[in-house]
């Protein structure tokens, strides 16, 4: 059996009464309910800023997904081309013989008459030259020789167009070489340009000084060196022609 405590007996009804009081009862009520207010407000606050508060995002870092490995092929040296096929030539299809063809005949020439050679070359392709005289140290022409002249030059030229007339001044044996050098080209001239106004271009005349002739003595071959001679230029002379033809 437990011996009382020794406190025991000095305790009192109030002190017993005193110790089975809860701490905190004796709180006025306006003080417990200002306390559930304010409890009630902070839950009610902290429940709005959570609910506010956006999710953070979730950063997921994209791993690159690893890439195969290719082995590089190993180097080969490139093949030959491939020979090509050879060509088969077929041979030439044979033509078809057809018979030849004879040209026809040529029809039979008329027969002309033969005409001398000579006097054909003599008519056409010789010129005799022409003379025209002077008096003695005198530079006009015989009016007589050079109508005459004119005459023939008008159908010789008709026949070469292209043809040259060839005027050549010849003096005397008198007087000094000189002067019978510009004598002789003054008579030359002087035919030229009557020839020039009876229309032959002037294109178309070459003038030449022969100087003195070699006859002495003889009146009437000295007479005749006092002359202009008219030749065209690239035509036969009949004259010598002629000459040659005698036996």
């Amino acid at each position: 059996m437990l011996a009382p405590s020794p406190n025991a007996a000095f305790s009192t009804p109030a002190a017993r009464a005193d110790a089975s009081v809860v701490a905190g009862e004796d709180a006025p009520i306006w003080l417990a309910t200002a306390f559930a207010v304010a409890g009630t407000l902070v839950a009610i606050m902290s429940a709005s800023l959570w609910q506010q508060a956006p999710a953070a995002p979730q950063v997921v870092a994209a791993i690159p997904a690893p890439q195969p490995i290719v082995a590089e092929p190993a180097w080969r040296p490139p093949e030959p081309p491939a020979p090509l096929p050879a060509l088969i030539v077929a041979p030439p299809l044979p033509l078809p013989s057809a018979a030849p063809i004879e040209p026809p005949a040529a029809p039979a020439a008329p027969t002309a008459r033969a005409e001398p050679l000579g006097a054909a070359k003599a008519s056409t392709e010789c010129f005799a030259p022409l003379a025209v005289a002077f008096e003695r140290g005198s530079t006009r022409p015989n009016p007589a020789d050079m109508k005459r002249s004119r005459a023939i030059l008008q159908k010789a030229l008709s026949r070469h167009a292209d043809a040259t007339l060839v005027i050549e001044g010849h003096a005397d044996a008198s007087g000094s070489e000189d002067l019978n050098v510009l004598l002789s080209y003054s008579r030359a001239k002087a035919v030229a340009d009557l020839l020039r106004k009876d229309g032959i271009p002037a294109k178309q005349i070459a003038v030449r000084a022969a100087g003195a002739g070699a006859a002495h003595g003889d009146a009437e071959a000295v007479a005749a060196d006092r002359k202009a001679l008219l030749h065209i230029a690239g035509v036969d002379d009949c004259d010598q022609l002629t000459a040659v033809k005698r036996p």
